[in-house]
């Protein structure tokens, strides 16, 4: 957004975008203060509109492009030496100047510019595509948008349908997220939660290498990531005082734990991010006693809760899992960080007790767990 000149679209967008952010810009209608800036950034940027159904666009700085898409977007293209989105952006970060020097980009095939962003349902794009091998035949993908299985649920919860019904205490929830339209809302553990107190966003992943304990015995991959740190964009770290590699609290409103940060420009501002799973147990998985797992690694768990306050009603409680699904809500933690002191010890918080050897395979492990190059253990 930042480093193009105009904005390019059709009309069917161009309307979503002109009913909602307009009124963001403007202050009348509520929004999270990033929701705000960006909102001022599309109201400045000048807006172009492919479109034979409408030509008069009243939205600030915009304007109408006759003569179809290719012949006026080439027009609009020569005249916006900024450029006009999609189009490939420069390296901006030092990350993105370092992979391009190093030539660690993924090879690629450029898609010509005026093909529209919406690639499923696009005849040119389609062409394009078959004639690159990727799908066998010209046929569009259809997104089914409506879901004829959530439907039933919110009639029921509306008193509209006969048969089953969902307790009274429900209703007003599933009425609301069983909507066979997609939509937006924020997580449910924001209504429990100060933003202000806990103002970054704190997400995980899976190393691309393991999953729980799979491959986490891997005496090559152990050299790799035997622990994980914590992801954190550089203004963010500084901001709290906390040095690259250094020791932090990340806490939230249910809990607290001790790991060493690292700096990432990959990281927005108002995110923190790290690999789940490394963390163990010591002895656990008959590691060695004081293995890098247990004593560097760690796991936001301790940061999330099971249950929510139902309605606001502390004395209630709820799934913090999504309404629909049922997936928990792991991602929809908000936390904050701070320095550990000097006088900490340098190792993560909660430490578990040993686990005990299991009987039967004591030793067992020796033959997998150590690799030395160029000779077996």
């Amino acid at each position: 957004m930042d480093e193009s000149g105009a904005m390019l679209s059709g009309r069917v967008t161009y309307e979503m975008m002109e009913s909602y952010w307009p009124a963001v810009a403007r202050g009348d209608a509520e929004a999270p203060p990033a929701m705000r800036e960006w909102a001022v950034k599309l109201e400045a940027k000048p807006k172009y509109v492919v479109s034979s159904a409408r030509t008069d666009f009243r939205w600030a700085k915009s304007h109408h492009i006759a003569g179809g898409l290719r012949t006026g977007g080439q027009k609009l293209q020569a005249v916006t030496p900024a450029g006009v989105p999609p189009r490939r952006a420069p390296p901006a970060t030092t990350h993105g100047r370092r992979t391009a020097r190093q030539r660690c980009r993924v090879p690629h095939t450029p898609l010509p510019w005026h093909m529209p962003s919406l690639r499923l349902c696009s005849r040119p794009s389609l062409v394009f595509a078959t004639e690159k091998g990727w799908p066998q035949k010209i046929d569009p993908v259809p997104l089914a948008l409506y879901s004829d299985a959530l439907q039933p649920f919110r009639l029921a919860a509306q008193g509209k349908s006969a048969g089953r019904q969902p307790p009274d205490t429900l209703r007003a929830r599933i009425d609301t997220y069983f909507d066979p339209l997609p939509f937006w809302y924020a997580p449910l553990e924001e209504d429990a939660t100060d933003l202000a107190a806990y103002p970054l966003n704190a997400i995980t992943q899976r190393p691309m290498a393991m999953y729980h304990s799979w491959d986490s015995q891997n005496a090559w991959l152990r050299q790799i990531h035997s622990h994980n740190y914590l992801q954190v964009n550089p203004l963010t770290a500084q901001a709290a005082g906390i040095a690259d590699g250094g020791w932090c609290w990340v806490e939230s409103q249910w809990g607290k734990v001790r790991c060493m940060l690292r700096c990432s420009e990959a990281v927005e501002p108002g995110t923190v991010w790290t690999w789940n799973a490394i963390g163990k147990a010591d002895g656990a998985w008959q590691l060695a006693p004081g293995a890098d797992e247990a004593r560097k690694g760690f796991l936001l768990n301790h940061l999330i809760t099971d249950e929510l306050p139902f309605e606001g009603n502390a004395s209630k409680i709820i799934s913090n899992s999504d309404p629909v699904t049922g997936q928990a809500g792991w991602y929809d933690v908000r936390v904050r960080i701070r320095p550990a002191a000097p006088e900490e010890a340098e190792e993560t918080f909660p430490q578990i007790a040993t686990v005990p050897s299991v009987p039967g395979v004591l030793g067992k492990a020796a033959r997998v767990l150590s690799y030395f190059a160029g000779r077996k253990s």
